[in-house]
């Protein structure tokens, strides 16, 4: 089959090393709390990783590109191109997973797409078989939204009105976050009010950023309305799992 490069996008490399961020804390990492422990953590309203609680997954061993091009190939999927939703150029294309796949994931000069926030697992329920349920979170309160992409892609600084469970299934991503009550200047426009204007791999940003790179079989807690920032470091695959209180 069709090999697919885990090309380290050199441009994620470098901006890590971004020197506009002097005040970074580690996001904090538990192996397999349990469910008492895990409510603890909620409570207190700050982000930490969790690993080895995704083990279960049949995801972590199937889903890499190859897997949904021979399975999946012949669906239609909404794409997103342009490498921020912030761009101007940034646009939707619809495309066979396969086309995005080999012309998109997998390809080294192609432009940046993303299948990005959607709900696969409605537009192909057996795929949901490949995640079941977390001892976290009540399945019957949740929406899952899958994303997908090559290295570069970048959902830039925003919040969510959901607690989320983000689950990293395959590759690498990169999350920078902020507290809630950190000044972010939101856009004024009401379509991106949940957007900031701040770019945090160029712009100088004296809050408080908590960092954190996942891999498969991590799961990121990220609290109500913080602000998170993600780039994709390699080929990825990602379920954030969402609910409200």
């Amino acid at each position: 089959g069709m090999l697919c490069y885990h090309r380290r996008a050199l441009e994620a490399v470098v901006s890590t090393q971004s020197t506009g961020l002097p005040n970074v804390v580690m996001v904090p990492v538990h192996q397999r709390p349990s469910l008492e422990g895990f409510m603890q953590l909620v409570s207190e309203g700050k982000p930490f990783l969790m690993q080895g609680v995704l083990d279960h997954w049949a995801a972590l061993h199937k889903w890499n590109p190859q897997y949904f091009i021979d399975h999946h190939g012949d669906r239609t999927v909404p794409v997103e191109v342009g490498s921020s939703y912030t761009n101007e150029s940034w646009t939707q294309k619809l495309m066979t997973m396969d086309r995005f796949v080999k012309e998109h994931v997998c390809k080294r000069d192609s432009e940046i797409a993303y299948l990005a926030q959607y709900d696969l697992f409605h537009h192909i329920p057996s795929l949901r078989d490949d995640i079941s349920a977390l001892d976290y979170v009540s399945s019957d309160v949740t929406v899952e939204q899958f994303w997908f992409g090559p290295p570069g892609t970048v959902s830039p600084l925003h919040h969510d009105r959901y607690e989320n469970l983000f689950c990293q299934v395959h590759g690498r991503k990169r999350v920078i976050l902020f507290d809630r009550r950190a000044d972010m200047r939101a856009h004024e426009s009401e379509l991106l009010s949940n957007t900031s204007t701040v770019d945090v791999e160029r712009d100088f940003v004296k809050e408080q950023a908590w960092y954190v790179e996942v891999g498969p079989g991590d799961a990121l807690y990220i609290p109500l309305h913080w602000w998170h920032h993600v780039r994709s470091l390699s080929v990825s695959v990602s379920v954030s799992v969402w609910w409200q209180e």
